[in-house]
């Protein structure tokens, strides 16, 4: 009989694992390190302490059965326990998934997941007992998918959502292919927050645009990985005719994504401001990311001859060289992240919150689109992951909602 197993995410955002397990073969759903408790409370755990550690079930395999390891997308709490896999253990993920996870390790997590056994997915993945099919899905990060399972033995499907949305400027391949899977493993996340009106992408650059459009230097705060949010930032510099500066890492990551987006970090309206800082120190250091330090590279002084023609994406020392130099007053500084980071007092924008102007969108799929989705596809069962809800699950979806407990054997 197939058995699956949550082993992590079924009571808390991030941290996913999943076990699905065959007569012959066993699959494990990401392997990641959770975001919060069981309460909701911020986990504090970082990728390199030694105290963090696998699940036993995915630790021991005492049945030696065949096992892989699939990952829906390259944020931590979904590949963060990776590097404590046994290295014969195959791990699948999109291209980019994997160049993220390997190009940006040795810049933010020093070299942790360098060797990793990590195979590009093609499709369909064939065990003894599953075949794995792959759809790419919208999220916060370039190369989300979620993953489609068919039990051999019962023909029964289990379709994995991953993190998703339906409010960004991708598709949603599943809601075409994946219809009527007898368990839909589906992601919660903003189930646990307000019901307040939910921005597109479309929104986030239109705000931005008014904005850049005023006669101010313009500081952006948001995550390079965004990748719909840097394009909704390119877009909204160029409507409003402004000069975009980034650092080497973004430039890194722009290059990364190069085939998935049409931003080009050599754009006549995008600079390169090479202040070192913990990424970009490792950029000046290995010749590897010269190309990142030398092209359309921008000075300082230059910047702030005329700061109104700029808008710059922060970093550490860039924000702190301009502040030394200007009032934040004298400055639009748009905070672009989840609004919960700043009801940390030792948060450095904390000190800013009353003078930031909030401009964000989860990457996280939201109530309304959560039901259609589930009318679209249909499902015999769902089970919530990555969530602190999961009775909302139960309010919306009613005696379709089977609500697992972390290390709960559910029999398919």
């Amino acid at each position: 009989m197939t058995t699956l197993k949550i082993l992590q995410g079924a009571e808390q955002i991030g941290g996913n694992i999943v076990l699905i397990e065959g007569s012959k073969s066993r699959l494990v759903l990401d392997c990641g390190i959770p975001l919060t408790d069981t309460d909701g409370n911020p986990t504090d755990i970082k990728l390199n302490k030694d105290t963090i550690s696998l699940p036993k079930e995915i630790a021991k395999n005492p049945e030696n059965k065949e096992t892989i390891v699939l990952i829906s997308h390259a944020h931590p709490d979904h590949y963060g326990l990776l590097n404590k896999l046994d290295k014969s253990i195959p791990i699948y993920a999109t291209k980019i998934t994997i160049d993220l996870i390997k190009k940006t390790s040795n810049l933010l997590y020093d070299n942790l997941f360098d060797d990793l056994n990590m195979f590009e997915y093609t499709e369909p993945i064939e065990t003894a007992d599953f075949i794995v099919k792959c759809y790419s899905v919208n999220h916060s990060i370039a190369g989300s998918c979620a993953f489609e399972i068919t039990d051999k033995l019962s023909g029964k499907t289990i379709l994995y959502s991953g993190d998703l949305r339906a409010h960004g400027l991708g598709k949603n391949e599943i809601v075409e292919n994946c219809k009527e899977p007898d368990y839909l493993i589906l992601e919660g996340t903003t189930l646990s927050r307000s019901d307040k009106k939910t921005k597109t992408e479309k929104d986030i650059e239109k705000e931005m645009t008014d904005i850049f459009r005023e006669n101010k230097m313009s500081l952006v705060c948001c995550s390079p990985l965004n990748k719909d949010r840097i394009k909704s930032l390119h877009e909204a510099c160029k409507n409003a005719d402004k000069i975009l500066v980034i650092d080497p890492y973004t430039a890194y990551i722009l290059d990364t994504f190069e085939e998935f987006s049409s931003i080009n970090y050599k754009e006549e309206n995008i600079k390169v401001y090479c202040v070192p800082n913990t990424q970009t120190k490792k950029v000046y250091e290995d010749k590897v990311y010269e190309k990142f330090c030398g092209v359309n590279k921008i000075a300082f002084n230059t910047i702030m001859k005329n700061p109104e023609k700029y808008v710059i994406k922060e970093n550490f020392n860039i924000t702190k060289s301009i502040l030394k130099r200007m009032n934040a007053e004298d400055i639009n500084v748009i905070y672009s992240y989840w609004e919960g980071y700043l009801e940390d007092e030792k948060y450095r924008w904390h000190k800013y919150i009353d003078k930031l102007k909030l401009i964000h969108t989860s990457g996280h799929i939201v109530k309304e689109d959560l039901i259609k989705l589930v009318n679209d596809l249909t499902p015999t069962n769902i089970i919530p992951i990555h969530t602190l809800a999961n009775n909302k699950f139960k309010e919306l979806f009613k005696s379709n909602t089977l609500e697992l407990e972390n290390g709960q054997v559910l029999n398919l």
